[in-house]
């Protein structure tokens, strides 16, 4: 079977964004908009026969802007908005396919508990999540789970929207797992069968004790469990012989025992798992037959860990490959498949490119393509007669002509240690450029050779971007990730200087005109940049970010267990907490500060930012705090987000910039 791919389909993708970086070259810079929009497509589907495709598309005509689902048929060219949101009273998450008529789509949204239970008042903050059924052919929207049903809670569950299965072979149900409703309160979860034209449904698997989660082998049996109690962790696989579940591969928080099950292959006696080989995440298959477990390793990547979750042949059932590795696109186990992966990678070159959404007869498939000045070009293929065209472009403002060259480049830092990182230059390069440091959050995170629209804007305004893989950043196996451990504020801090001084070494930087910013984690360390290194930071921008990290980690102690992983990452010693809490220091802090905040953020809530706001007024510093109203951590409502791209340009351009004669002509107004 050929899979070579023609030149023309290099030239079709040219000739596609000609007129649009012809404008853009000459046309410095973007409008604002254009990075801090929503993608203008995203999670581009195609369906199980190749007929149809859907995808998330945003709208923004008149009065109406938001995120919609919408569908095309691919025969008749028909397309269908099938489902619309402003943003405000829900978001959507994801989208996919359970057969060819039917969609299954993830949302979720801010919200709280405030229950009086009999015994006590229960309130607390929630990120809920809800599933939502839609047939394309008649536009019905439908929810799995009955108002009945669910009054059996005294306090309702907050995940409704996990599904273990799609049963795609069975028109009429899908299983799902959710909390089970022991006395009314949600406990560990079961698993339904539900029939989604009814929504009559039948108990597929009872909750057990310790176990967080369930997942399906091919063959749609409920034969995985995720077992938990405090550090500890385990596999639970079910013996089809037995009807027994095994406790397999036991292991403590970061520890090199560590086993994550992937998926079962065809074959439901070989399982596949996440596991460290030579210190690195790796992709290995086990026969349960084998009593010794014994691993064959699959993929491994000498560099990073493998993540990503398994590709199955939509024709076989087989496993054929692995979703990616941290610089590269999907990973095929088969020649067949190989060879084209290797031809779309040929085609499409210096970028990373994902083969998905394969259709049941194997012909058709969709990539996505991404890289540091590739925001994301969608394509469709087909293997006979071989094509590849894109058919949707992520930003369709941004094409990879207007953006700004990325450089993986790698620093010592003062202990010795490499850190890795991405260096973002303004066009045209330049030396004693403006610098912003900009650490990614998490901490268990990393940046990579994608598409980041906060670095490109940055770039576009004239400033160089740094963005590093500070110790404690995931992907890079498991002696780097645990060198951050209970090192917030400390060696994890000075990577992030480490990086401004290596870049001053070069002449990139002006040593005068430095910032960092973040949000999440990186507001943490904007915020402990210019506490710990006041004279080094020109200013500070934390979005969403953490100020008090001794309350961080109280609030994640429980009454019912001594154990809390957030102390493992971080630690216990209060007195010590308190001296890697900016709240605690801001009398140290000489550099204006900019804190932007979503109100109804459930990751960091948005007390880190009052707190922090409070301190530095007390301390008569200078400091600007916004507070979002209808936002989450994510910065997910576009009208919230473009708010804090013009409040971050005025910021920077004000303590960056100054009256400088080289500054870009930009205006925050004029967007």
């Amino acid at each position: 079977m050929g899979f070579s791919l023609r030149l023309s389909i290099v030239i079709f993708l040219s000739v596609i964004y000609l007129g649009l970086a012809a404008a853009f070259a000459t046309a410095a810079p973007i409008p604002l908009k254009h990075f801090a929009n929503l993608p203008d497509v995203s999670n581009v589907t195609l369906s199980p026969n190749g007929n149809k495709i859907v995808s998330k598309i945003r709208i923004d005509v008149g009065d109406r802007q938001g995120i919609a689902v919408q569908s095309q048929d691919l025969v008749t060219k028909e397309k269908k908005m099938l489902l619309f949101t402003d943003n405000t009273k829900y978001f959507i998450s994801s989208i996919w396919w359970k057969d060819d008529t039917t969609l299954l789509v993830r949302t979720w949204y801010p919200s709280e508990r405030d229950t009086w239970t009999g015994f006590s008042q229960a309130r607390f903050k929630t990120r809920e999540t809800r599933l939502l059924i839609i047939n394309t052919e008649t536009g019905e929207v439908t929810s799995p789970y009955t108002t009945a049903y669910l009054k059996q809670f005294t306090i309702l569950p907050v995940n409704l929207s996990n599904v273990i299965s799609s049963l795609p072979n069975d028109p009429d149900h899908i299983l799902m797992s959710s909390a089970s409703s022991e006395r009314g309160f949600p406990s560990y979860p079961t698993v339904h069968k539900i029939n989604i034209k009814n929504h009559s449904k039948t108990s597929a698997q009872r909750s057990k004790d310790r176990v967080y989660g369930w997942r399906t082998d091919q063959q749609s049996r409920v034969r995985l469990a995720i077992w938990r109690k405090d550090d500890r962790n385990a596999t639970l696989v079910k013996n089809l012989k037995t009807n027994k579940w095994n406790k397999l591969w036991p292991y403590t928080d970061f520890s090199e025992d560590e086993v994550h099950a992937l998926g079962f292959d065809k074959d439901p006696n070989i399982l596949y798992i996440n596991a460290y080989h030579e210190k690195r995440m790796a992709v290995f298959k086990v026969d349960l037959r084998d009593k010794k477990l014994n691993r064959q390793l699959m993929y491994a990547d000498e560099h990073y860990d493998v993540f990503g979750g398994l590709v199955y042949s939509p024709l076989t059932g087989e496993v054929i490959g692995i979703g990616g590795s941290g610089e590269e696109g999907t990973k095929f186990f088969t020649p067949k498949l190989k060879k084209l992966q290797a031809s779309i990678d040929k085609a499409l070159a210096n970028t990373r490119n994902f083969i998905y959404s394969i259709t049941d007869d194997e012909n058709k498939y969709l990539v996505y393509s991404t890289g540091p000045t590739e925001s994301g070009t969608y394509y469709m293929g087909q293997v006979k007669p071989p094509k590849l065209k894109a058919i949707a472009y992520r930003y369709n403002q941004l094409p990879p002509d207007a953006l700004a060259s990325v450089e993986k480049i790698s620093y010592p830092a003062r202990d010795g240690l490499s850190i890795e990182a991405y260096l973002t230059l303004p066009k045209g390069g330049g030396k004693n450029l403006p610098t912003l440091m900009f650490p990614h959050g998490g901490p268990f995170a990393r940046d990579s050779l994608s598409f980041d629209y906060w670095a490109q804007f940055f770039a576009n305004r004239g400033y160089a971007v740094l963005q590093m893989n500070f110790r404690g950043s995931e992907g890079q196996g498991l002696e780097f990730r645990n060198s951050g451990l209970k090192k917030w504020g400390k060696e994890m801090q000075d990577d992030i200087e480490d990086g401004a001084l290596d870049l001053i070494k070069r002449g990139i930087t002006d040593p005068n005109r430095v910032c960092i910013v973040g949000a999440s984690y990186g507001g943490y360390a904007a915020l402990m940049g210019v506490t710990k290194t006041p004279d080094r930071y020109k200013c500070a921008i934390s979005v969403n970010g953490v100020s008090n990290v001794r309350e961080l980690v109280t609030d994640n102690r429980s009454l019912w267990s001594s154990y809390n992983v957030v102390e493992e990452m971080i630690g216990d010693d209060l007195k010590e907490l308190k001296q890697i809490s900016p709240v605690y220091n801001a009398q140290k802090i000489k550099a204006p500060v900019l804190l932007i905040h979503g109100a109804l953020d459930r990751q960091v809530p948005i007390k880190h930012s009052e707190q922090m706001h409070e301190a530095l007024l007390k301390e008569k510093k200078d400091v600007t705090f916004v507070q979002q109203p209808m936002e989450d951590h994510y910065l997910s409502n576009e009208a919230n987000r473009v708010e804090a791209f013009k409040l971050i340009e005025a910021f920077l351009a004000k303590h960056l910039l100054g009256n400088r004669t080289d500054k870009p002509s930009t205006s925050v107004l004029t967007h």
